[in-house]
């Protein structure tokens, strides 16, 4: 089976990290994007098979450029990526409590999953999921 690629699009690095390194550890490759921007030229690219996005993050110049605000940047990359590659699987993890901008993510058939308070192995298991058709026992033990 080949290597499955995800990416992380996340501005807030130190955050992704235990992320990067659980995915690694498991087997993935990992890129990482700090801006809508720099995603959508990662995904135009290369050969991505999961993204994973947050919603608070600068948009980068071209969609600053078009009047994209840093708090909707994430909700407008996740659109994006559903009309470009609308078979790619995509999970929203992100601080946002706004019912509206969830429901929003949801209505794209994103999972949408709470940054900081869903544990590690629940974030491997969608991502196994959504890549398999089934989670699969991590080696990372909580």
């Amino acid at each position: 089976m080949k290597q499955k690629t995800i990416l992380i699009v996340d501005d807030e690095i130190g955050y992704a990290e235990g992320i990067i390194d659980a995915l690694d550890f498991e087997g993935f490759r990992v890129l990482t994007a700090n801006s809508a921007e720099v995603a959508l030229r990662s995904l135009k690219e290369g050969v991505i098979d999961l993204a994973m996005v947050d919603i608070m993050m600068p948009p980068g110049h071209s969609l600053e450029n078009r009047g994209v605000r840093s708090d909707r940047t994430g909700v407008v990359l996740c659109r994006t990526i559903k009309e470009l590659y609308p078979r790619l699987p995509v999970i929203c993890l992100s601080v946002v409590s706004n019912i509206d901008t969830i429901r929003e993510i949801e209505r794209l058939h994103i999972r949408f999953l709470r940054k900081g308070e869903v544990p590690l192995q629940t974030i491997l298991d969608t991502i196994n999921t959504l890549l398999f058709g089934r989670s699969f026992p991590s080696a990372i033990q909580e």
